[in-house]
């Protein structure tokens, strides 16, 4: 009886851990990059309606707004988010923001595509 006991109360502890830490997870805000305004929004726009972001918040900062973001639960592929031109160092703020976004769990993989107005990020995962 008393190792049913122990059991049962290692299992709700099992299972509130596992609860706590996913909604914690689920509530983290990540960095992506800093920028103009008009871009920030642009990119959180797209974000929450291809279903990567479930929000986003435009920081404003000393060199620009902070692009944050908080991960939408699921699975998408091959959303694009936005292009970096000639505002930005282009692939190397393409490439950061992708980065990331995959250290913070918000995608799994991205991919910066030379286009001609710059680096146009899309994103999975």
């Amino acid at each position: 009886m008393l190792i049913r006991k122990a059991a049962a109360v290692l299992a709700a502890g099992a299972a509130a851990f596992a609860m706590s830490a996913g909604t914690a997870n689920a509530d983290d805000t990540a960095y992506l990059y800093v920028g103009p305004l008009s871009h920030c929004e642009d990119t959180g726009d797209r974000g929450v309606a291809g279903g990567v972001f479930s929000s986003y918040t435009c920081q404003l900062g000393i060199a620009g707004y902070s692009v944050l973001v908080t991960a939408a639960p699921g699975t998408v592929s091959g959303v694009y988010l936005n292009t970096f031109g000639s505002a930005f160092n282009t692939v190397e703020t393409c490439d950061q923001t992708g980065a990331n976004g995959v250290a913070a769990g918000v995608f799994t993989s991205y991919h910066c595509q030379l286009g001609i107005a710059g680096y146009s990020l899309t994103v999975s995962g």
